[in-house]
């Protein structure tokens, strides 16, 4: 849904869209801070570092199969003109760069490949686990504290 905002917007191949990605960090963090703090109220207010950090990763594996299938339904369907705008944002940077035409080659194909729903999908499911992986640590660092003393 925020790509598709995005989208709309005009920002996928702006600097403002560069930084859109920070937002889905704090999407799979609070995600994640919610589930495990309800594995926490149902264990009576205490959770252990190992059962938190597992809950965040639980939703952040889910956010990143949701991101992967939004990412190929995008780029198929909703902005399938996204690969050849940046191969040839990248033939110009070349060209202005006096790359040779093997170089140019290389770097569209590479470029074709990467922006191609496929190859971001599996960029956008990669980055998702790596980022759940850091946001579950957090989260689990957070919220796996012991029941208060005085609440015994």
């Amino acid at each position: 849904m925020w790509r598709s905002f995005e989208y709309y917007m005009g920002w996928p191949d702006t600097e403002t869209g560069s930084y859109s990605g920070y937002i889905g960090i704090l999407l799979i963090g609070s995600g994640a801070y919610l589930c495990v703090r309800e594995v926490r109220e149902l264990n009576g207010g205490v959770i252990r570092f190992g059962k938190a950090f597992y809950t965040g990763m639980v939703c952040s594996f889910i956010v990143c199969i949701m991101m992967g299938a939004q990412a190929y339904v995008y780029y198929k369907y909703v902005d399938p003109q996204r690969t050849e705008r940046m191969v040839h944002i990248f033939h110009d940077q070349g060209k202005k760069e006096n790359k040779s035409e093997s170089e140019i080659k290389n770097v569209e194909d590479n470029a074709r490949s990467f922006y191609s729903p496929l190859g971001q999908v599996q960029y956008d499911s990669g980055n998702t686990i790596i980022a759940g992986i850091f946001v579950s640590l957090v989260v689990a660092a957070i919220t796996s504290m012991k029941k208060n003393e005085s609440s015994r």
